[in-house]
């Protein structure tokens, strides 16, 4: 091989390792992608894997129609979903999403990488690994309710189970201690399932609103699109939740994606949805049914403080007359300390700890990669250290035989040699 093209090869391989310097290709398809990932700091934001009710659960919830509507809708793999989950994998899917749109501008599909693997989501394939039909209402949370015709008056009586009079009084913004017990439950499902949301699960806004009205009067709603929608939403923003990461497990293994080498989470026993999981929202079993316990305050089996502040911006699009007049509180402002506010703070803290063993999984993972990074470019750099070696051992200081031959050569030639080559 000549100097010349030796010296190519060198070249070719330093201009390698600058790429692999400015992004994996594993991981990311373009610089952007990979300097999207730096500026809205993916690798910090949390992943809500989901909350699958346990097994004895499940008949419990049904038995009491909790479950009804989410049988009604066809919905319940999402409710009972339990598969590790990768929280580095959802970092780089929400990442690297790419929008398809029609000729007016919406969007109707989106791409995504990872692992190495292109993926086209769209609310047929969705459909098709929810096992969940691509049909009904298609609610968003953007303001635009597209073929929804609840009043909030209808809204407020169905989901508080107010009559039309006590309606008119009390029209306002509820929290989840105003809701019927069945929309109180289903409420919470939906906060951690269906919309994913950080911080307390008290406010109810215009969309859960809908959302609930719909599903407590059987009206079929499309949950490809509410989920669809919803991972746009995220993607879009900089700090909030990255929802679906059980989903994204089913989904990723929908395109084979290798996920073989990646390390999952499970999510633990707290963070199931148990029996107890409704007398730590503040309900009782009485006479065969339950009813809100005086004083519970409503709980909500959880204390999960996400700083994730722009969860209900949108809230109040369309929501007209929504601060007539104030709702009289059910209860007093400050419950008083009981064994089970206790619990419901040790069941935070649990969770709490759980988000803080995913962030250190996340750090260590990122050391992983640039530390594989680092050595391949050492391995680049020790290629072109050796080639060096080779060409300048071979050129720059001849052998005894080149001595030799340089020695039965005339002068001139010698000269004309040594030149060409440096």
């Amino acid at each position: 091989m000549s100097g010349k093209n030796k010296k190519r090869k060198s070249q070719k391989a330093a201009a390698s390792s600058s790429e692999w310097e400015d992004f994996n290709p594993k991981l990311f398809q373009t610089k952007d992608q990979s300097d999207n990932y730096e500026e809205k700091r993916m690798h910090n934001r949390r992943v809500a894997p989901g909350r699958p009710l346990t097994t004895d659960a499940y008949s419990h919830f049904e038995n009491y129609g909790f479950l009804g509507p989410f049988i009604d809708q066809e919905w319940l793999k999402v409710t009972s979903l339990n598969v590790p989950y990768y929280p580095k994998l959802v970092q780089y899917f929400y990442n690297n999403i790419v929008y398809e749109r029609n000729a007016n501008g919406s969007i109707h599909a989106f791409k995504s990488y990872v692992n190495g693997v292109a993926m086209r989501i769209s609310k047929n394939v969705l459909a098709q690994v929810l096992e969940a039909p691509n049909e009904g209402k298609r609610i968003n949370s953007y303001g635009a309710w597209n073929e929804t015709h609840f009043t909030r008056a209808k809204q407020i009586q169905t989901v508080c189970g107010l009559d039309e009079e006590e309606d008119a009084q009390r029209r306002n913004r509820p929290t989840s201690n105003h809701l019927t017990v069945q929309a109180r439950v289903l409420h919470h499902m939906l906060s951690y399932n269906i919309l994913p949301k950080g911080g307390h699960r008290e406010t109810v806004n215009y969309f859960d609103m809908e959302l609930l009205t719909n599903l407590l009067l059987s009206e079929k709603v499309n949950l490809p699109y509410l989920i669809f929608n919803h991972m746009l939403t995220a993607a879009e923003s900089s700090n909030r939740n990255l929802p679906y990461g059980m989903i994204l497990t089913v989904l990723f293994e929908h395109f084979n994606v290798n996920l073989s080498e990646e390390v999952g989470l499970r999510i633990s026993r707290q963070e199931f949805y148990t029996v107890s999981s409704l007398k730590k929202m503040g309900f009782e079993l009485r006479n065969g049914e339950y009813v809100r316990v005086n004083n519970a305050h409503g709980g909500d089996d959880d204390d999960d403080d996400d700083d994730d502040d722009d969860d209900d911006d949108d809230d109040d699009e369309g929501d007209e007359g929504a601060r007539d007049e104030p709702m009289a509180e059910a209860q007093s402002s400050t419950p008083p300390i009981t064994l089970q506010r206790v619990w419901e703070r040790m069941d935070g803290m649990y969770e709490y700890m759980g988000q803080m063993s995913t962030q250190m999984t996340g750090m260590h993972d990122y050391m992983g990669q640039m530390t594989a990074q680092m050595s391949t470019m050492q391995v680049t750099v020790n290629e072109m250290r050796d080639e060096w070696r080779s060409f300048n051992g071979r050129y720059m200081h001849p052998t005894t035989s080149d001595h030799h031959h340089a020695s039965t050569t005339n002068e001139e030639n010698v000269d004309e040699r040594e030149g060409g080559d440096e």
